[in-house]
């Protein structure tokens, strides 16, 4: 544990409802929806049949664009599949910036339509316990990785492009809007298909993995690491997907289990390429599976979750002074934590320092119940929090340790868990590392000055 919350806050029930109300892009209720419909064709220009695709919403960061997508707002998400000859037709789109992309050819039996159904009806009748013992809150990115990539789209005769290697094509639809006849180009994603199995040749059956891989460029020149958390089926096999785009090379897979350990490799794969057959053997007799961890007993709120402030965009180009302190405060888009840190340095300001139970009310009040990076790190010195600016710590606002179902292999990371960001939760704290996946959901900051304006 980093630290020892004063409250064991709300339950992770209520995280599931807040999520589907923050990253729902709108209700297709309050407004006009429109349609998106086209073909899906490969690099050769033939149909892409019988491909599961759908719209989501996305946000903008610097210069490209990331996914507002989770896992636990799937039931919401507006889909379609593509027929033998590639075509699609997506209904019921709200308006805001969107992207498209292919789901799991498997994403019906990962998330069967009896579930999605109990889970719509749940979402509607504000269902808490069912949500919360569905299962749906263990699911991660991961499982919803996509096997084909979105090359370019065309709409009305104009093509988008992604504008590097890892940003969607984000693009803007209006309400009410009925945009036909768009034409996408993806290709297969680089892959690998693994089993994992015990030495008797027992599969290692619906377990999260911790895998990693190194890989070094075939010319000698480069070489870089990384990893994920993919989950075996009943049949021990998993899938793995690379982003790499340009370079051959030879990749060494390891992958771990509770104590176990496996590597396969070096295998040679080039961008575009996939791996099936792919063994990776424990040398161990076949070992219990972990049981899920133990859930809070569900508690019902006492009163709903407030509303979320209308969001004012305004707000993202000017100071707000509270008139309680006389600080000035602004919120901004950010890549990351240091490219806030970098900004503020440029405004003569620094991260937030939250210093009272006022303050935070006023925060909340005024910009929302996001994920915002504030100034608050023990990076300096393990389990001694303080803030950017130098104030003293004199007020906590903690969620659990443990209130985001992150991967086991997150939270038994050595990399520390240094820096906090606020939540959807009332904006209550959360402390997160570089492997994080709150990092993903983190794209703003708030920014603070103290004395900014001399009383003006």
């Amino acid at each position: 544990m980093k630290h020892s919350p004063h409250t064991k806050g709300l339950s992770l029930l209520i995280t599931v409802v807040l999520l589907f109300i923050t990253l729902g892009s709108h209700s297709v209720a309050e407004e006009e929806t429109g349609t998106f419909s086209g073909r899906v064709i490969d690099v050769e220009g033939n149909p892409v049949a019988e491909l599961p695709v759908m719209i989501a919403p996305a946000m903008v960061i610097g210069h490209g664009s990331r996914p507002a997508f989770h896992p636990m707002s799937y039931p919401t998400t507006r889909r379609a599949r593509t027929d033998g000859d590639g075509r699609f037709s997506i209904t019921g789109i709200a308006s805001g910036m969107l992207y498209f992309s292919a789901l799991p050819q498997n994403v019906d039996n990962l998330f069967p339509r009896e579930l999605e159904t109990r889970i719509v009806k749940a979402i509607e009748e504000k269902d808490f316990a069912t949500i919360y013992t569905s299962g749906v809150t263990e699911m991660e990115p991961e499982d919803f990785e996509p096997d084909f990539e979105v090359l370019s789209i065309d709409i009305r005769g104009i093509t988008l492009y992604p504008r590097d290697d890892f940003s969607l094509i984000a693009f803007d639809v209006d309400p009410g809007s009925h945009i036909k006849n768009v034409q996408i180009t993806m290709q297969p994603r680089m892959r690998i298909r693994g089993r994992v199995l015990f030495k008797d040749g027992t599969p290692l059956r619906n377990a999260r993995l911790r895998l990693s891989y190194s890989a070094a460029h075939i010319d000698g020149q480069g070489h870089r690491s990384s990893g994920g958390s993919p989950r075996t089926d009943a049949d021990g096999y998993f899938l793995f997907y690379f982003d790499e785009k340009d370079d051959t090379s030879n990749y060494t897979i390891s992958v771990k289990y509770q104590e176990l350990s496996a590597t396969a490799g070096p295998v040679r794969l080039s961008p575009g390429e996939r791996l099936d057959g792919l063994r990776l053997t424990f040398d161990s007799e076949p070992i219990a599976a972990e049981p899920p961890p133990d859930k809070p007993p569900f508690i019902p709120p006492t009163t709903p979750p407030k509303p979320r402030p209308i969001p004012v965009t305004a707000f993202d180009a000017v100071w707000i002074v509270n008139p309680a302190n006389g600080h000035a405060y602004k919120r901004i888009l950010c890549e990351s934590r240091d490219d806030a840190v970098t900004q503020a340095a440029e405004e003569k300001a620094h991260l937030v320092a939250i210093n009272d139970a006022e303050e935070q009310a006023w925060l909340s009040a005024v910009f929302g119940h996001e994920f915002y990076w504030i100034g608050l790190s023990d990076a300096e010195k393990e389990g001694q929090w303080q803030w950017d600016n130098g104030d003293p710590l004199t007020y906590e606002n903690w969620l659990p340790d443990d209130f985001f179902a992150e991967p086991s292999d997150v939270k038994e990371s050595s990399d520390e868990r240094d820096y906090v960001v606020t939540t959807f939760t009332d904006g209550k704290w959360y402390a997160v590392s570089s492997h994080s996946v709150l990092l993903r959901m983190t794209a703003m900051a708030l920014l603070e000055k103290v004395d900014a304006f001399d009383g003006q």
